[in-house]
This record gives C-alpha cells, structure tokens and sequence, in this order.
C-alpha cells in the first residue's frame, strides 16, 4: 500500500488569527510581533515583508500596517481547534506550531479519495475557526509539503504517486528542506540555482559538502523521504530567544534573561520527557552581527541549574566587547531519552532532589502558567516587563509550544 501524507498549513497564523478577532482588520496589511514581524498578513506581504523582519524597516516599507504585540494562549487555542479537525480525518496526526503532518493511508475506503479529503478538512476548519489552511498531499512528508506550499493561501494540491521528481525539479533550491542560509550561500557559488541542477552532484559529493546530511540532500532532490510521522517525535534543537526592550549592558539584567529563556526551554524538553547534551547560547551586539558559542556536556541532564552553568559559562565567553546586547538566546540540542539522570551535587541536594523539585515546578506551570513561579535570577529580568499567567511579553516571543 502506497503511503499518503496530508501537510496542513494554517495560512498567516497570527495575523489571521487577529483579523478574525478584529474584522476591521480584514482585507489589511496586518503585523504581528515586538522587535521584529512573527507574522504578517499577505496583503503586508505585498509589500515586500516577511517573518523575521525588523519591525523598523517593515514600518517603512508598509507605513499604514497595523502592528499587534500578539498572544501566544489565543494563538493555541486556534491551532487545537484545527488540530482536532485533522485528528478527526487522520489515525496518526504530527502537530507543529502552525501545521502538522497527518497519515491517511489507507483511509479512501471510509473517507474517499485524498482530495476530497483535504476539501472536506479545509472546509471543517474554516467552519470552526474561520481559518483557511494550504493542503499539499504527497507519498512523503516533504512532497506533501512542497506541494501545499506551491498554491498558497487557501490551496490544495496533490502530487500522484511517481511524479515526485517531477514536480520538485524546476523549482529553487532554496525550497527543498534542508537547504538554509548557509548551505544555499555554498550552493550558489556553484551556480547550483534549482533542484534539477543539485541532482548533478553525486552522493559523494554532496557529503563532502554538508557531511551526513548531503546523503538526505541527495534523496531529497529525488523526490524521497524517508521521515515517519511521529505524534512524539524528538526535536534536533528546543531554542527559546529574545532581543531587548531596549539594547542594554546590565550584567544582571543579561543573566536574569539568560535563565529565565533556559527555563522555558528545559521546561519543554521534559515535557517530552528528554535530557540535553549540548548548551549553545546565541548573542547579537547592539552594532554588530550575532555570535554563538555551544558547549557538549560531560552526560546528558535536565536540570536547570546544570544547564545555566554551562549557558552562563558560554555567554561570558562570548560578551567580551564594552557594548550593549541587542538579543540573546538559548539552544538545546543532542537530546538522549531513559536513564538515570546524571549531574554535579549542588549545595547538598542531589540530581534526584533537584529532578523532583523541577518536576513539581513544571505540573504547577502547566496548572497555573509559567509565572506562577518565578525564580529570582528571572525576576530580574522582568521587572520592568508585561507579563501573564504565561509568562513575560517579550519584544520576539517565543510564540511556539
């Protein structure tokens, strides 16, 4: 049996959400985020904006757009809305932050044909949300992808099985999954423009190039994905960062950040029940490009206190210049599962202290919201912040699970 994968895309996510919440705002440019665009409407982006934009040079290209800080509890009710409607049409479902993945392999005897499907889905989630999403069907997740992004918004499109490579081919290689800033700078110097012209360059070569992942780039371009849908599957990185209200040098005031992004980020990782190997931490100079600096870990932990020595430990490393900080952020990575934790003692408590006192922490924050607790190195850093049950209105918030 042939697998079939729906890709659901919620069209605009935020700022959807916003001129459905607002219908004054339909039919405007509409900009969500603080610092720099989370989302846009399309008619904003026809002006040329994108997500991850400053907002300064958005607020000069579209003068007239209506910017919205955003909020992150209405944003998730959408999306568990429209994730019931595909859970109702898919036995095995893969929820993102504003799309998800769902098998519905042999389901046409119940349900009928893919594209029927997707209708009957688009239709369900406009009636209860007033949402449109972009459906892309395909024998693989990637395809399934591509194909929704390729009539966006509010399409539909499916790849039959067998014309994969010919659907991809002409199109840039910067659409094919795997291909960042990075790797398409690389590509470029070798006038490797489309999918079709990557196809050129055997596996060897293209492991020379990217390493390990130049062997997934080969299959790729072919068309083939060999990624399962996965309800819990392990993320490569959990990242949480923010720039600043306003650029600062406070010593205090960069660590209280520090650790308040690190809790959020290790509060998700043990949602999925992980521990991390390795702390990265990311910083960008009021002035200047951004630095980073990751360390690998002696054994995999999840608990905060281990973790923001090593983060605490990067960031002094890398702030080493007499300027203010625009933005820092945190990254987790090299995720391993099972096994007892393992750690240094800490003021005489033990790894196995620590663990339960953090796991207490994160039932009273999923119950009540992140700020029902907050520690005082985090306390620091929001003293002069808005904030909710969920935690403090940062200028790019980290609007994910």
């Amino acid at each position: 049996m042939n697998s079939c994968i729906l890709h659901v895309d919620i069209d605009a996510f935020f700022a959807s959400v916003e001129q459905i919440r607002n219908p004054a705002l339909q039919g405007k440019p509409v900009i969500v985020g603080s610092g720099v665009i989370a989302s846009c409407s399309y008619e904003a982006r026809k002006y040329g904006l994108y997500a991850g934009m400053p907002l300064r040079k958005a607020k000069k290209l579209c003068p007239h757009a209506e910017v919205l800080e955003g909020h992150y509890p209405t944003y998730r009710c959408f999306s568990r809305r429209v994730f019931e409607c595909c859970r109702e049409i898919a036995p095995h479902v893969e929820e993102l932050l504003d799309e998800a993945y769902c098998d519905i392999t042999g389901t046409e005897a119940l349900q009928g044909p893919p594209l029927k499907i997707g209708r009957s889905l688009k239709q369900s989630v406009n009636e209860r949300t007033g949402l449109t999403v972009s459906v892309g069907v395909g024998s693989n997740r990637m395809i399934a992808k591509m194909a929704g992004s390729s009539q966006k918004p509010n399409g539909l499109v499916k790849v039959e099985q067998g014309d994969e490579e010919g659907f991809i081919r002409d199109l840039s290689v910067k659409e094919l999954p795997g291909i960042g800033r990075a790797r398409l700078k690389v590509l470029r110097k070798l006038n490797i423009k489309t999918i079709a012209d990557l196809r050129a360059l055997d596996r060897q070569s293209l492991r020379v190039l990217f390493g390990s992942d130049g062997l997934a780039l080969h299959e790729r371009c072919r068309g083939r994905d060999s990624r399962v849908l996965d309800e819990n599957e392990i993320p490569r990185s959990i990242s949480r960062a923010t720039s600043f209200h306003e650029p600062t040098s406070d010593a205090t005031e960069i660590e209280g950040m520090l650790y308040y992004l690190l809790e959020r980020a290790t509060r998700a990782m043990r949602e999925l029940g992980l521990r991390c190997g390795t702390v990265g931490v990311q910083i960008r100079y009021s002035d200047s490009g951004g630095h980073q600096s990751n360390r690998t870990l002696p054994s995999p932990t999840s608990l905060d206190k281990e973790l923001f020595q090593t983060a605490r430990e990067r960031l002094w490393k890398l702030y080493t210049r007499r300027a203010s900080l625009h933005s820092i952020g945190v990254k987790l990575s090299n995720f391993s599962t099972g096994g007892q934790l393992q750690g240094q003692l800490f003021d005489q408590q033990t790894p196995d202290k620590l663990a339960r006192l953090y796991s207490c922490l994160d039932r009273l924050r999923q119950k009540f919201g992140h700020s029902v607790i907050v520690a005082g190195k985090s306390f620091e850093a929001g003293k002069n912040l808005d904030g909710d049950r969920y935690g403090y209105r940062l200028r790019t918030p980290s609007l994910t699970k």
